[in-house]
């Protein structure tokens, strides 16, 4: 068995978590580091489900992507997200690790897995956080390259569509306009639309693209290619879970690792043809 604090000192060292923005709340969200555990299960998500899942299964920790916890909360009511998470997990056992934004600014983290999918040969970030100059484990926030090919934008939808899973995708734009450079962020890069004009991509792959979003790329002539949060970010669960085995194997910790099956992605794309 390990110590729960161990786990996290290895997410850490490949994901630190002071790569973490400002606003986050990575780290240990339920529980406690000297807590012990010999099996442990990586999410996206601290649904509730997801957490009766790692209790079947008679996991001690959870490692997910999103925070339970983005901000103090008033009251732990255990009728009430997220106070029944809490809750549910403590009775269980259960301690919730939460890697980030630390893990998607992270070499190898969640835009590592969306960028070699894409085949994208990287000339930078899109953004970079003061204090993380000269650090190899750095990658940035969202990244700019370009594609093995030209691609028509619709036939470079319909590609990540296929490789994610048979998705459906939302593109912004042209379907026939020919695209070779461009941006990627896992989760949701509204925000960033800004800094991916001043980039010269031509299509910007992310998800939760908002309307006022979509209207301000159609202006400069950007494609915008949304595939969801959800499918964007999964990519990086099997390599997550994987590298806490390789950590767990080197220092000869019987450690047994798993990927969570039980979470899905919550949208339904409803089909409005009669």
């Amino acid at each position: 068995m390990v110590p729960v604090r161990r786990i996290i000192d290895w997410i850490d060292s490949r994901a630190p978590f002071r790569f973490a923005q400002s606003w986050d709340n990575s780290g240990l969200q339920v529980g406690e580091p000297e807590a012990l555990a010999d099996r442990v299960m990586v999410a996206l998500d601290p649904g509730s489900e997801v957490v009766e899942e790692a209790r079947e299964l008679g996991c001690q920790c959870l490692v997910t992507h999103h925070p339970l916890l983005f901000r103090p909360i008033q009251a732990v009511r255990t009728d009430a997200w997220p106070g029944k998470v809490i809750a549910r997990a403590l009775r269980a056992g259960i301690s919730i690790v939460a890697a980030h934004t630390n893990l998607d600014a992270a070499l190898h983290g969640t835009n590592t897995q969306l960028q070699e999918l894409l085949g994208l040969d990287v000339t930078g970030p899109i953004e970079t956080e003061a204090g993380t100059a000269g650090d190899e484990r750095y990658l940035g926030m969202g990244l700019v390259g370009t594609l093995p090919r030209p691609f028509a934008a619709g036939e470079l939808a319909r590609r990540l569509g296929r490789d994610l899973g048979g998705i459906d995708v939302v593109l912004v734009g042209d379907p026939d306009r020919q695209v070779s450079r461009a941006a990627i962020c896992t989760g949701s890069g509204g925000s960033l639309i800004g800094k991916v004009l001043e980039s010269g991509a031509e299509v910007f792959v992310t998800g939760d693209i908002r309307y006022h979003d979509a209207r301000l790329a159609l202006e400069f002539g950007l494609a915008v290619i949304d595939v969801g949060h959800f499918a964007s970010e999964r990519l990086v669960l099997e390599p997550l879970a994987s590298f806490l085995r390789s950590r767990a194997r080197a220092e000869s910790v019987a450690l047994e690792v798993f990927v969570s099956r039980s979470e899905k992605e919550p949208f339904h794309i409803i089909n409005g043809k009669c």
